[in-house]
């Protein structure tokens, strides 16, 4: 047992007060290195930066350039390639004029199709079955209506032309209210006594259209005429509709998205759900 006397070793000072300024020493001489290094190494960072920068853009512009270079092909491959768009020893003046200007604007997806003389007298069942189309939904109408408030007397403004065409589907009932509704929202700070739509007078139509009542069709009219569409046909399943072809006989069908592309439509919501009693009479009178 050790002496309880005996007086304990002190701790050596000396080394314990080297290991201090040691330490010091240490983190001064850091704190030197970051003041002296950080801003050389912010701006080697910042540098990097900029180049990883630049080899981003220089990616995205050579896929881009990519991508044209596909476009581009795939144009000239359509031009070389012209767009059958078929005749008829029935065709009139109008429809052929009609199957050039799709030919022209390579709307590929485009069939015509003469009808029967009577095929107005007949039910839209009826007409489905001749048009071969998936259901009544896909066999359209176009009206021309005039805005007889619009401040324009052409349609150069597209967003407030004094007259549209309007494609919507014959088992639907068009709501000029809610066509109102579409053509304000496109003109806001315009009040709603700027707009009145009506059917066109059918003289002012043809004049404008180049095509007779019954016989009007939304693309390749005599005059730019700014184009609305249905909501409901383009939610189209399957995708195409059929509308008139140029002549009261003869219409035409044409694939939505294609359509899309080449008219550039305001796709709005323009017709409410038919009575069941009015699309039974439609269907089967």
């Amino acid at each position: 047992m050790k002496d309880a006397n005996v007086p304990r070793r002190p701790i050596p000072f000396l080394p314990f007060l080297f290991v201090c300024r040691l330490c010091c020493c240490y983190y001064t001489v850091r704190s030197f290195f970051f003041a002296l290094f950080l801003p050389l190494m912010e701006s080697r960072v910042a540098l990097l930066c900029r180049r990883y920068d630049r080899i981003e853009a220089a990616l995205q512009e050579l896929a881009a350039t990519a991508a044209g270079g596909g476009t581009v092909a795939a144009t000239a491959a359509s031009v070389a390639r012209p767009v059958a768009v078929g005749h008829d020893a029935r065709d009139t003046p109008e429809v052929t004029a009609l199957r050039h200007w799709c030919r022209d604007h390579q709307m590929a997806t485009v069939r015509f199709k003469w009808v029967p003389s009577d095929y107005y007298t007949h039910p839209l069942a009826w007409r489905r079955d001749v048009l071969r189309a998936p259901s009544m939904y896909h066999i359209c109408k176009t009206i021309v209506l005039e805005n007889t408030h619009c401040a324009h007397e052409d349609c150069q403004v597209r967003e407030n032309a004094r007259f549209y065409m309007v494609v919507f589907q014959y088992a639907e009932r068009f709501d000029a209210e809610r066509l109102t509704a579409a053509v304000r929202r496109l003109n806001p700070g315009i009040g709603k006594k700027q707009f009145n739509f009506r059917v066109a007078d059918p003289q002012r139509a043809l004049e404008l259209t180049g095509f007779s009542h019954g016989a009007v069709v939304a693309l390749g009219t005599r005059t730019p005429i700014p184009v609305i569409l249905s909501d409901k046909v383009a939610q189209l399943a399957p995708a195409y509709f059929w509308m008139g072809g140029g002549h009261v006989d003869c219409k035409l069908r044409v694939d939505v998205d294609e359509y899309v592309r080449v008219m550039e439509p305001l796709v709005a919501p323009v017709t409410v759900p038919m009575d069941p009693e009015a699309l039974e009479a439609l269907c089967d009178p």
